[in-house]
């Protein structure tokens, strides 16, 4: 672009214009902070914010292409879910894992392209729930964005495939923290 016949090239200078859940100076300075740096930072201390920033990073790199942080975007929302879970979830709760998730994350992380680690991650996180509540926390999500729905069967039907029995319980490994979860207990009959 500033090498080229380009405008921005000739005056040395560009301009972004805002697009919401994408470009914002925020968005901006933690992709120039990763160029330089390789790490990301924000100085957002709330986790639901901090998602929602780290969902736009990962929408900014993707409009410029670049693919090499996807990964490092996609640990790090990890590490922050699993960091926040529910307060009110003891031994048996649900949704552990979406605690800090809102209905705005997942529905602009299916602007992802398909298989973005961002999106996976979010998809993995509300297994849980899918699997031990008859209507989930994103149910609607699911049914409305497709993008998700897909995302989501993708990774239950991961998570299924280590399924197995304890005695009167069905028992499958979390994929977003690879602990052990019963699905239902059974009465011995």
């Amino acid at each position: 672009m500033f090498k080229g016949e380009f405008k921005e090239g000739q005056q040395q200078t560009a301009i972004l214009e805002d697009i919401e859940g994408i470009v914002s100076v925020q968005s901006l300075e933690a992709f120039l902070q990763w160029l330089y740096l390789r790490r990301i930072k924000f100085k957002i201390m709330e986790p639901v914010h901090q998602i929602s920033a780290m969902i736009e990073l990962a929408r900014f790199a993707d409009m410029c292409v670049v693919t090499e942080m996807e990964a490092q975007v996609a640990r790090q929302l990890k590490k922050l879910l699993l960091a926040n879970p529910n307060p009110e979830s003891t031994e048996g709760g649900i949704n552990i894992n979406t605690y800090c998730l809102t209905s705005q994350h997942v529905i602009s992380a299916t602007f992802l392209p398909q298989g973005h680690a961002v999106r996976r991650i979010l998809a993995a996180a509300t297994v849980e729930g899918y699997l031990r509540c008859e209507n989930h926390r994103f149910a609607r999500e699911a049914r409305e964005y497709p993008t998700y729905g897909v995302d989501l069967l993708e990774e239950v039907g991961s998570t299924l495939k280590g399924f197995k029995f304890d005695h009167y319980k069905a028992i499958y490994l979390d994929p977003l923290d690879g602990q052990e979860q019963n699905i239902y207990r059974f009465r011995a009959g």
